[in-house]
C-alpha cells in the first residue's frame, strides 16, 4: 500500500496537466478567435513574451505612415509654385565685333577697360517661373555705350571714311590722315530678350539640394535682338586731309567738313533652343552647364547665335547662390544688302540667384 500510494497522488496530477492543455483548445472550439490560440501556445511552448509581440504591429504601421506622409510632402512640393530670379555680370577681357554698311566693313576690339568707359546702361537678368514640371523663362541681356573724341588719322581697317570721299579703290585700303582734327562720335546698343517654355526632368532646383541628385531642363521659344550702331564725324574748317602724304582735292576736303555718319539698326526675331543641367557635388556645391542655340538662318542670308557656359554654384542659406563660370556668346547675322553684323565674347560670369517657392 506504501508504494502505491504516490501512484494514486500522480494520477490527478497528470489529469490536471491534460486538461489545462486541452481547454485552450477547446475554447477555441466554442467561438474564442484564433489570434488566442497562437499566443497561447508561444506562451505555453516557445516562452515567448506576448507583450512583445502586440508592440511590434504599431511599430510597423507608424514605418508605413511615415513614408506615406513623405511621399505626400514630395508630391504636394512638387505641385506647387517656385519662381527664380538670377542677376549676374558678364566680365569679357575683349569684345569682337563687326558692321557692315551697303559693302562697307568695319571691325573693332573693345577691351573691357574701354567697356567700362563709355558704358551708359546695363542689364542683365534672368527671370524663370515653374510649376510641376512645366515653366516658363524670361531673360534679358542689355548694354548701351557712347565715346567721343578727335582723331588725326584711322588705320585702314577701322576707317568709316574710306567709302565716303570718293577715293579710287587703291586708295581706299591705305591710311587717311587728316591735319587738323575730326570729331567721332560713336553709339552703339544692343538688347537680346530670350522668351522660352521650359520643361524640368529630375529634382527641383534650389541652392541646398541631396548629394548625387541631379536637374535637366530643356528650353524652347524665341530670341528677340535689337542693335544699333551709328559712327558720326567732322572734320574742323581748317582741316586737311592727305592719303600717304598726298593731299586730297578742296572738294574732298569740303566733304569732310560737313557732318557724314554710318549707321546700322536692326531688330529680329530667330527660333531658340537651350538646356540646363545642374548636378549636385554636395548639399551646398552644385556644377552645372547651359547651352542654346538660336537662328538657324531663318530670319536673314546669316543668322545664327548661341551660348556655352560651364561653371560651380555654392548656396547662401536655402533661398540664395552664388555662382562662378566661363561662358561664350557668339551673333553672327548678315541680312542682305550689304549689312551685317558680329559680335563674339567669353569671359568670366559672376552669377547671384534667389528661389522663392
Amino acid at each position: 500500500m506504501t508504494r502505491l500510494l504516490p501512484l494514486a497522488l500522480l494520477a490527478p496530477l497528470s489529469t490536471l496537466c491534460m486538461d489545462a492543455v486541452t481547454r485552450p483548445i477547446q475554447a477555441a472550439d466554442i467561438g474564442d478567435n484564433s489570434e488566442t490560440q497562437i499566443e497561447t501556445e508561444l506562451a505555453a511552448g516557445a516562452n515567448v513574451d506576448i507583450s512583445e509581440t502586440e508592440e511590434m504591429a504599431p511599430l510597423v504601421l507608424s514605418q508605413a505612415s511615415d513614408e506615406e506622409t513623405q511621399i505626400d510632402q514630395e508630391q504636394d512640393e512638387e505641385d506647387s509654385w517656385r519662381v527664380y530670379l538670377d542677376l549676374y555680370a558678364f566680365l569679357v577681357p575683349t569684345t569682337y565685333s563687326s558692321t557692315t554698311i551697303d559693302g562697307n566693313k568695319n571691325n573693332a576690339e573693345l577691351p573691357l577697360s574701354d567697356v567700362i568707359d563709355t558704358l551708359d546702361e546695363a542689364l542683365t537678368f534672368k527671370a524663370q517661373v515653374e510649376y510641376g514640371r512645366l515653366g516658363f523663362m524670361a531673360g534679358v541681356y542689355h548694354g548701351s555705350l557712347s565715346s567721343s573724341g578727335s582723331k588725326s588719322f584711322f588705320k585702314e581697317t577701322t576707317n568709316p571714311l574710306r567709302n565716303q570721299l570718293g577715293l579710287p579703290s587703291a586708295l581706299r585700303q591705305r591710311t587717311i590722315r587728316v591735319k587738323g582734327d575730326l570729331d567721332v562720335d560713336v553709339d552703339a546698343n544692343q538688347t537680346i530678350v530670350d522668351l522660352a517654355f521650359r520643361y524640368r526632368a529630375g529634382a527641383i532646383q534650389k541652392p541646398r539640394m541631396e548629394k548625387g541628385s541631379s536637374s535637366f531642363i530643356g528650353l524652347l521659344g524665341a530670341r528677340v535682338i535689337d542693335a544699333n550702331i551709328n559712327t558720326s564725324w567732322s572734320a574742323r574748317s581748317n582741316s586737311t586731309v592727305s592719303v600717304d602724304g598726298q593731299r586730297l582735292s578742296r572738294e574732298n576736303t569740303r566733304e569732310l567738313e560737313r557732318a557724314s555718319s554710318e549707321s546700322f539698326g536692326n531688330t529680329w526675331v530667330q527660333p531658340l533652343i537651350g538646356a540646363f543641367g545642374t548636378y549636385a557635388i554636395s548639399e551646398d556645391w552644385q556644377a552645372f552647364a547651359y547651352l542654346d542655340a538660336g537662328g538657324f538662318g531663318l530670319s536673314g542670308e546669316q543668322d545664327l547665335s548661341g551660348t556655352a557656359q560651364a561653371g560651380i554654384a555654392y548656396a547662401l542659406g536655402n533661398s540664395a547662390q552664388i555662382s562662378l563660370s566661363y561662358k561664350y556668346f557668339g551673333l553672327d547675322y548678315a541680312g542682305g544688302g550689304g549689312n551685317a553684323y558680329s559680335v563674339d565674347q567669353s569671359g568670366v560670369n559672376l552669377g547671384l540667384r534667389w528661389f522663392f517657392d
